[in-house]
């Protein structure tokens, strides 16, 4: 049939196809291969996925599962990921004893082992297979390639293993080890950041350590293309990024809530920001009430494609200063006077942080080892019934593409 018809009536055809029909469509044929192969069909494909209405994106959930020892990975609605009516339509309405059933629904969904163990409203990914299975921190995603890290100790030199990995594909490459090995006797303050870079159809992993409280880290980077590591020659940033700070990417940059101290014994909050097309670190102001709190309990986010701050209180025994329940957003990007605060999340004492936002406005919180989504107009709280470290939950928009296809297996 492809002989027939043109090159470009074909490609509009194909970039319909989700990732896994595409794979075997690989085979029909040698033009066929090679075409949905390049990386003009590629990046052909991934445009249209992202110009979908976002209504239709899924979201990436993960979290470790302490009953099977294993981190989880799983696809939700964009929309509403763990729907109220996930556990009660499973029930038989016709029953004479509804009423109890509802009555003792949550002891019996914590019994069954909770939202997972009903079978609707996710879908699990494959993380069986070497290297997946080692993870224990997702750094970030971006087109639906995710990098993932995992410490362990090597004789007295503590190595991360890195991973890219697009579960649309299911294909994984390990990522070489980097140049600066942390020696066991020192300390440091590592922190990472991950994403595209449009300029040069890259992807991109930063690394910033500080070593035994330096002011100024050592910063490296990996690149897609070149597959391997360099160190950068721009300065890195004055702030102290506290180590394994979470990051953010939009607008081709990588953020980072830190402190830098002013010389005085004082401190002030600020953003570190890394452009990772340009390569050069910035900062942005956080809001003014905000810039001295000693402990500020909080960290960067991205809520409706702003750039945002929200809580993150760890755990109750490390807690120093006062837990913080706002959420704040800057309406306009690099403006510090656009700074807004939009709510405060009232779920009582113990918030540890916030795992994310869903787009019918919900906020998803962990309180007490638990999962819980908060209505912010209503104030309702829906406990889906997942527990699991809080450091291990980790949310993000997700879209399938194609990427990695074309990059050699292994390392």
């Amino acid at each position: 049939m492809s002989d027939y018809l043109p090159n470009e009536v074909i490609i509009d055809i194909l970039k319909r196809l989700p990732a896994d029909s595409l794979i075997r469509c690989r085979c029909v044929c040698k033009s066929w291969y090679s075409l949905i192969s390049t990386p003009h069909f590629i990046t052909t494909h991934l445009n249209f996925n992202l110009s979908k209405p976002k209504t239709q994106h899924q979201l990436l959930f993960c979290h470790y599962d302490h009953n099977l020892d294993k981190h989880r990975i799983t696809l939700h609605s964009s929309n509403d990921p763990f729907p109220r009516n996930h556990f009660s339509k499973y029930l038989n309405y016709s029953d004479p004893a509804i009423h109890m059933r509802l009555l003792c629904l949550d002891l019996e969904v914590e019994d069954k082992g909770g939202f997972f163990a009903y079978p609707s409203d996710f879908v699990e990914l494959d993380c069986s297979y070497e290297p997946i299975n080692q993870i224990s921190t997702i750094v970030g995603s971006s087109n639906g390639l995710l990098c993932l890290t995992h410490r362990y100790r090597n004789d007295s030199q503590y190595q991360y293993l890195y991973v890219l990995w697009n579960p649309s594909i299911h294909k994984a490459i390990s990522l070489p080890v980097p140049d600066l090995r942390l020696n066991s006797i020192r300390h440091y303050a590592l922190s990472h950041g991950f994403g595209y870079d449009p300029a040069t159809d890259d992807y991109k992993l930063v690394r910033v350590v500080y070593v035994d409280g330096s002011v100024l880290p050592q910063v490296e980077m990996y690149t897609l293309r070149s597959g391997g590591w360099r160190y950068l020659t721009a300065y890195g940033p004055a702030n102290v990024i506290a180590d394994l700070t979470l990051s953010v990417f939009m607008n081709g940059v990588v953020h980072w809530l830190a402190q830098t101290p002013n010389g005085e014994g004082n401190i002030r909050n600020v953003i570190v920001v890394f452009d990772i097309g340009h390569e050069v670190f910035d900062e942005i102001s956080v809001p003014k009430s905000l810039e001295g709190m000693e402990h500020l309990n909080m960290e960067v986010a991205v809520v409706d494609g702003l750039l945002a701050l929200v809580p993150c209180n760890g755990n109750e025994w490390e807690l120093e200063g006062e837990e913080s329940y706002s959420i704040w957003v800057m309406r306009e990007y690099g403006v510090v006077e656009s700074w807004t605060k939009l709510f405060d999340i009232d779920v009582g004492v113990g918030l540890r942080r916030v795992v994310g936002f869903t787009k019918n406005g919900e906020v998803l919180v962990i309180k007490g080892g638990k999962l819980l989504s908060y209505e912010p107009s209503s104030q309702e709280i829906f406990n889906p019934h997942i527990r699991s470290r809080t450091e291990s939950f980790y949310l993000n928009t997700y879209v399938e593409s194609l990427v990695l296809l074309n990059v050699a297996d292994g390392e």
